[in-house]
């Protein structure tokens, strides 16, 4: 076994949950219920029937619950139909300084064998949690040129939701080195699909869901994968990502985890459209601006923003699809300006083609400069506002609202998560969400995590109506 891949292994098969810290946890947390909302949000999203419905058809062992929909399908699948809900919004959380989406396949994938296991605890779930979204996040630092730089789109998160589940489920090592072996072959993701607005973007969560919760159950059967997984002569890093820098992987293993480094996201939109859209909204509340005054915007940014939510203009400024719209600073802009917020409402059909927005989007003009580059993906962004008659405006930003040094409180993030509930295919009544919130605020004590499953299943319907 080549060294890296070994040390990765032990690092999953010795850290505890006592090693995590307070913040550490209070992370793990507050991203299983982002991620939650982020799934029941998704649930009525666009492409996500049409996934639900192939594996409803598909039949086979009634193992763990399709969020929303009620329905109960083998854990493989449900962490398939899941993880797609929970990138479907484009609204779980993510990294401020990589392009990287540390839980959008892990949470589901851990819900899917909690309940397929039936007695993983809350200690269990939230240590498994946080080691794959340390393990994520150190995968993408230690890359040469991140996915939006070569088009390769995160395919190491199958190693992360894997070694998640490794953990969760107390596995020998054998059983971790076999799991990750076998995710190996399960690694996907391309960056085309968010340039093209498809809904493979979304899929690709679920995939890597379905992948982690395969490699686990075939590793636990003593299926074997590759062992030099990382830097065996095919391996990940010698076939993919080509001089690693793999003092990320290993500087302070166990002892620190990136976890507590996750922002969430307040706007249903792509992280790198954040900072103009929490920009617009700050110049508008404190400036207290009439839309209609604004004769121009100009939003400064950094040349791996601008060509992924900027460019090109004319797809940016009329977006043909709620998905386009979502990765737009034109439009995402102009809606913030006009409606005073940026999330689900925004993206409904009518609003996407309200004229007002659109006139004002195509008086938003993104411009790409070098020197705003920071060691952030996001880098530094400055807009400046004019207005007919009066001076204009100008502010800049370095961190969006929800990045850890600029965070979202408690109470805003409990909101999100009741915002997202409401376009659940399905409905949840006002006491079952409290019940989600509470049993998340003290996950640590619970000593079963598939109790959660069946406040999601709800069958009353509700928020169908609402999807895209």
């Amino acid at each position: 076994m080549d060294k890296l891949s070994q040390i990765v292994s032990q690092y999953i098969l010795e850290v505890r949950f006592e090693d995590l810290g307070p913040t550490v946890i209070a992370s793990a947390k507050r991203s299983t219920l982002d991620t939650i909302g982020a799934m029941l949000a998704g649930s009525s999203a666009s492409g996500i029937d049409t996934v639900v419905d192939l594996a409803k058809g598909w039949g086979g062992a009634e193992e763990a619950c399709v969020v929303g929909f009620g329905s109960r399908v083998p854990a493989p699948v449900a962490a398939w139909c899941n993880g797609a809900m929970a990138r479907a919004r484009e609204i779980d959380d993510c990294l401020d300084f990589l392009p990287v989406h540390p839980s959008a396949s892990t949470v589901p994938a851990l819900l899917a064998l909690a309940e397929w296991k039936g007695s993983m605890s809350g200690r269990d779930f939230l240590t498994g949690l946080a080691v794959g979204q340390d393990l994520t996040i150190r995968m993408g630092l230690s890359l040469r040129r991140n996915g939006l730089q070569s088009g390769r789109n995160n395919m190491f998160r199958i190693f992360g939701s894997t070694a998640a589940l490794a953990k969760a489920m107390g596995s020998e090592a054998e059983e971790v080195r076999n799991a990750l072996g076998v995710a190996f072959s399960f690694a996907v993701g391309d960056g085309q699909s968010a340039l093209d607005g498809a809904l493979t973007l979304r899929l690709q969560q679920g995939i890597a869901a379905q992948g982690a919760v395969l490699s686990m159950l075939l590793a636990s059967r003593g299926f074997t994968g590759a062992h030099d997984f990382l830097l065996g002569k095919f391996g990940y890093f010698r076939a993919f990502e080509p001089n690693p820098r793999v003092e990320y992987l290993t500087k302070d293993l166990g002892k620190s985890f990136y976890g507590d480094q996750i922002s969430i996201k307040p706007y249903s939109a792509c992280r790198a459209a954040h900072s103009a859209i929490n920009l617009a909204l700050r110049i508008r509340s404190e400036e207290h601006v009439d839309p209609r005054s604004i004769t121009r915007v100009v939003v400064r940014t950094c040349p791996e923003v601008y060509r992924l939510v900027g460019s090109p203009r004319y797809a940016k400024i009329k977006p043909a699809s709620p998905a386009v719209a979502q990765f737009s600073i034109q439009f995402g802009v102009a809606a913030a300006f006009i409606r005073g917020d940026f999330f689900l409402d925004e993206l409904e059909p009518h609003v996407i083609r309200d004229e007002a927005i659109l006139d004002l989007a195509r008086r938003v003009y993104v411009k790409s400069e070098p020197s705003l580059r920071t060691d952030s993906v996001l880098g530094r962004t400055i807009m400046e506002v004019e207005f007919a008659g009066v001076p204009s405006v100008m502010k800049e930003i370095l961190w969006p609202l929800g990045n850890p040094s600029h965070p979202i409180a408690s109470r805003a993030c409990e909101e999100k998560f009741r915002k997202c509930a409401r376009y659940s295919v399905s409905s949840l009544e006002t006491g079952r969400l409290n019940d989600l919130i509470a049993m998340i605020s003290q996950l640590e004590d619970l000593s079963d995590v598939s109790a959660i499953s069946p406040l999601l299943c709800s069958q009353g319907h509700g928020g169908g109506e609402r999807r895209q």
